[in-house]
């Protein structure tokens, strides 16, 4: 075992590791996507199968990333703090929804939700961090797209919100809200043998929580952190003070609101 874990995981996670990318390279050149995000094994193509026999499959519990992958950083149990941007998508009046569907009807609606979301952090190489209740949580860091993870983070949110936009506008069920923002989380592997998880923890998941929380139907917001990191210009963005749920001070941010009549406007918890 490694006797430097935090010195391990930084390099694996801020994409520095010699040995993971060689092999990233060596992967990235046989067909075809999906891929694994951390070592770019293909999970389709003509050589899955053989790729799949020698332990390059799905892991289980996120099946973005392979099980050799995984097996490898649970080894080393742990993380390390690093620069992370990620995405919460947050479904409106989910008890009311509930309310008027059978539970059958209600699951099917929010699983075409959660596979609207996970397809456009697929799209931007990010990966699904984890689902709770009516809400789903994803996460870029520098091994997956590099230094600009915040970039890809917002483009997703842009693009499911589009999405959201046109689902409501054909009077679909998802009223649902976004948020991005960026900052140092602690990255790692966490659990038990069995069942670890890949996964982010501290304030910045937090703080995204809630920005999702806040953010109205069909509206996107983004922390000041992330407009910053992303160099996003302003133009056409809203700047708002928000009263986050235990956040001790005000949070700044920026919101990119669905346009007029199609939505309601972002709203404070």
């Amino acid at each position: 075992m490694n006797s430097q874990p935090e010195a391990y995981w930084e390099r694996i996670l801020l994409g520095e590791d010699r040995g993971l990318n060689a092999m990233s390279r060596a992967l990235r050149t046989l067909p075809s996507a999906p891929r694994c995000k951390m070592c770019m094994a293909p999970f389709e193509g003509p050589v899955a199968p053989l790729l799949r026999l020698i332990g390059f499959r799905r892991w289980p519990l996120n099946q973005q990333l392979c099980r050799i992958c995984v097996s490898s950083m649970s080894k080393q149990q742990g993380g390390a703090e690093i620069p992370v941007s990620l995405l919460f998508a947050d479904v409106r009046g989910s008890t009311s929804l509930a309310e008027s569907m059978s539970p059958m009807e209600f699951a099917r609606t929010m699983d075409d939700f959660f596979h609207l979301v996970a397809r456009a952090v697929d799209a931007e190489n990010g990966v699904i961090d984890h689902i709770v209740g009516d809400g789903v949580m994803a996460m870029w860091i520098p091994a997956f797209v590099g230094a600009d993870h915040a970039r890809h983070a917002v483009d997703a949110g842009r693009a499911l919100i589009a999405e959201l936009r046109k689902t409501s506008a054909a009077g679909g069920a998802f009223p649902a809200g976004v948020g991005v923002h960026t900052g140092i989380g602690y990255v790692g592997v966490i659990g038990n043998p069995g069942s670890y998880d890949f996964t982010v923890q501290g304030d910045v998941a937090n703080t995204t929580a809630r920005l999702g929380s806040a953010a109205g139907n069909g509206d996107l917001i983004l922390s000041d952190s992330v407009v910053s990191q992303a160099q996003l210009p302003t133009d056409g963005l809203t700047r708002r003070m928000l009263d986050l749920k235990g956040k001790a001070q005000p949070v700044p941010a920026w919101v990119e609101s669905a346009p007029h009549g199609a939505s309601p406007s972002a709203a404070n918890p």
